[in-house]
């Protein structure tokens, strides 16, 4: 499935209904018919309508098609959107909008999430965002590391904040939500030294490993080690695309007879994908998980793939993240102070550990 075209569909048709060009009660075109319109095929359309059904914003009925919600016929205290990026994991992010609109709906506002594509250049299209910016737009939860978003923002007059940012990036954001690794990275330090764990080695697609997980490792008499993968940062990468870098990582890394010499004790990758990948690359090597090596996910994917081992796991739950954030947002919304709130990531074992 084109995931990318099913949320551009998604996304044109969000703005219509919030520009009221159907009623609540009103049926859309036929899948059909919305198909011929955005030269996308069955499947597509019916993914990009699931998404807006989770969004409350239509009800699917069998034998007679897509019905505009009742809910879009209130009188709304104002417009609040999600901004994000192709670049950000695709169930996370999706889930994580579920929540914040039902949250945001229960307390009168209404609630948009915006879909940036982004080009080659590293540019993204910021044209959805302007739209919603023209149509009266009194909050955004900005969930991006691009600037080029933060100074349309500022421009505009439109207060957000951001999520996992940097002041010095963000600086006239009304806060900053920050992820917190450190309890997630103690408890998996401590179930590595438990099992004898003295080598760790990190596979990443960035240059560095996180601080505070190598200075844990350090404390706990571990030795950390990182490795590189080749990695395009100006485009979106579908998900086979990143099991297959995963694959291609560790079997270069394997085919070393120096590092096949020296085997770490246990492995890092930064990515669900990536780790699947990987681990094929693992057991093709005829390594065995865990007797002779043990593996660990870091991510906020939320939708563990299908790896051929349990693999344990650094994640992030959309469910507490987008109901914190929104307690928070809806503070500021009324006019409270309120501190930007720290989400913690927890650490899941596995069969691999």
């Amino acid at each position: 499935m084109n995931r990318c075209l099913s949320a551009k569909i998604a996304e044109s048709l969000r703005e219509e209904l919030a520009a009221g060009r159907y009623r609540a009660g009103e049926e859309l075109p036929s899948v059909a018919a919305l198909g011929n319109r955005f030269g996308a095929g069955e499947y597509a359309v019916r993914h990009a309508l699931r998404r807006l059904r989770d969004e409350g914003l239509l009800k699917l009925k069998s034998h007679i098609g897509s019905i505009v919600a009742p809910t879009l016929s209130r009188a709304w205290k104002g417009h609040v959107a999600l901004v994000h990026t192709s670049r950000r994991s695709a169930y996370f992010v999706a889930r994580l909008s579920i929540v914040l609109g039902e949250h945001f709906e229960a307390a009168g506002w209404c609630y948009h999430p915006v879909f940036t594509a982004t080009a080659r250049d590293g540019i993204i299209d910021t044209s959805s965002i302007e739209r919603h910016v023209a149509n009266g737009l009194d909050f955004a939860i900005v969930y991006s590391e691009f600037r080029q978003i933060a100074e349309l923002f500022d421009r505009a007059g439109v207060p957000y904040i951001v999520l996992n940012g940097f002041a010095r990036d963000f600086p006239n954001a009304r806060g900053i939500v920050r992820e917190d690794f450190r309890p997630a990275f103690q408890s998996l330090v401590a179930a590595l030294k438990a099992h004898g764990v003295r080598t760790v080695l990190d596979f990443d697609f960035g240059r560095r490993m996180d601080r505070t997980f190598k200075s844990l490792l350090f404390q706990a008499g571990m030795e950390p080690h990182m490795a590189f993968s080749e990695w395009d940062n100006e485009r979106p990468h579908r998900l086979g695309e990143i099991k297959a870098l995963g694959r291609r990582a560790v079997s270069a890394y394997l085919s070393d007879p120096r590092n096949r010499a020296r085997l770490p004790d246990a492995i890092l990758f930064n990515d669900d994908y990536f780790a699947a990948g990987g681990v094929v690359a693992l057991l093709e090597a005829g390594l065995k998980i865990p007797d002779d090596i043990r593996v660990i996910s870091f991510s906020n994917c939320g939708d563990e793939p299908p790896l051929g081992a349990s693999v344990a796991r650094v994640e992030n739950d959309p469910d507490t993240y987008g109901a914190t954030v929104a307690t928070y947002v809806l503070k500021l919304l009324a006019g409270k102070r309120a501190a930007p709130p720290r989400i913690a990531y927890r650490f899941i074992p596995g069969g691999s550990l």
